[in-house]
């Protein structure tokens, strides 16, 4: 199957979900924005930031928004602020107005407080659903798929099985026209060269040898330890990963055997199909990248997770797959996909397959036990540089 059954949108993209989205503009609206979406089946979007920014903090939180709005899987908005907060909501109102997508806004202070708030939001919310109900689903062809990969919560079957996997999903992608999203620059040291020789020139191989360097010194200005001192986490030691490049020559493993189309930069959307690397090189979890991956307009990731991860994503599915069977088995309310088929001694190729046939499931309507979960993290992403 090389086709999936999602929503055309009014600039072209394919949407695979009709989310409804209550996006906080500020910190101070986040309570009110996550009891909209409580009282209805809308997808709270809540973050840390909004005022009291310097220009350049301030442009990312405006961006991450914009982004979140934008995504295809997005049918709808409801923009909820306080009234005197540093984001203006009328700048990103009338930018959802430019998208053909229905919008509202809520001001806690126009409305006399949280309660009255938040009453209004439901009755736009309700209004939205009603109207999401009349959208169906056609056929399209996988060039209207873009993919994420990631891993997080890694162990010693991550490189083994779980992105060993995802590559195999990868080249298949791919093959069909569709596009995957590779980030996760801070995995990248030790195996740099690597990736470079993947590129599809010489000038974007000498890009990727660039991005890694800078983040090496980057590490070193900023936090005066160089990144082999912070990673491999913890976890991804107790669970049997040893070193940097050891952790990764297993996280380029979700690459496949594709060449790399070149680097994108957070908030950019590819040029054309292909495995692109996306240069988000923000510390911190993974929520940073799979956030990074729907502001590019990915509408799906495949996540693998040795350990267990639980993240999800506001505006998008992921996909949870799990390289160790065991995993498997003790955490079957996060896992969608059983990798460790591969560890038992299933041919890596067929359980890729399987795989792909997976996420043109999800991609077409079934529902991920991170959705199931009302896992809907959205962390913008802010750069060490």
């Amino acid at each position: 199957m090389n086709s999936f059954n999602g929503y055309p949108r009014p600039d072209g993209t394919v949407g695979i979900r009709n989310y409804i989205l209550v996006a906080s503009t500020v910190q101070c609206a986040n309570n009110v924005a996550i009891r909209i979406a409580e009282k209805t089946n809308a997808v709270p979007v809540v973050h840390d930031f909004g005022c009291m920014e310097f220009e350049e903090n301030s442009n990312r939180t405006e961006l991450g928004l914009i982004k979140a709005c934008e995504n295809p899987n997005v049918y709808g908005v409801i923009l909820v602020g306080l009234g005197c907060e540093q984001i203006d909501i009328n700048t990103l109102y009338n930018h959802v107005k430019t998208l053909n997508k229905p919008v509202s806004k809520v001001l806690i202070q126009e409305e006399g407080g949280p309660k009255q708030a938040i009453a209004k939001g439901v009755e736009y919310v309700n209004k939205f659903e009603e109207d999401a109900k009349h959208e169906k689903r056609n056929t399209f062809g996988m060039d209207k798929l873009v993919v994420g990969v990631q891993c997080g919560g890694s162990d010693w079957t991550t490189a083994l099985a779980g992105n060993t996997v995802i590559g195999a999903m990868t080249d298949l992608i791919v093959k069909h026209g569709g596009s995957v999203l590779m980030s996760e620059v801070v995995g990248f040291p030790g195996s740099e060269h690597v990736v470079a020789n993947r590129a599809v020139s010489k000038k974007v191989g000498v890009e990727i040898l660039d991005m890694v360097t800078e983040l090496r010194e980057d590490y070193i200005k900023q936090y005066g330890q160089t990144i082999e001192e912070v990673n491999p986490t913890p976890g991804n030691k107790a669970g049997g990963i040893t070193t940097l490049v050891e952790k990764s020559m297993g996280n380029i493993k979700k690459m496949g055997s594709v060449p790399v189309q070149g680097i994108i930069q957070v908030g950019e959307k590819i040029p054309h199909p292909g495995l692109w690397v996306l240069d988000c090189r923000a510390q911190g979890p993974d929520s940073f990248v799979t956030t990074a991956f729907a502001m590019a307009g990915a509408q799906i990731t495949a996540f693998s997770t040795g350990r267990g991860s639980p993240l999800g994503n506001a505006v998008m599915p992921l996909v949870k797959i799990t390289g160790n069977p065991e995993s498997f088995k003790s955490l079957n309310g996060i896992m969608d996909f059983n990798a460790g088929r591969a560890i038992l001694g299933e041919d890596i190729n067929k359980v890729g397959e399987d795989l792909y046939e997976k996420i043109i499931e999800v991609a077409s309507g079934s529902k991920t036990k991170s959705e199931d979960n009302l896992n809907f993290d959205y962390t913008i992403p802010r750069d060490i540089r």
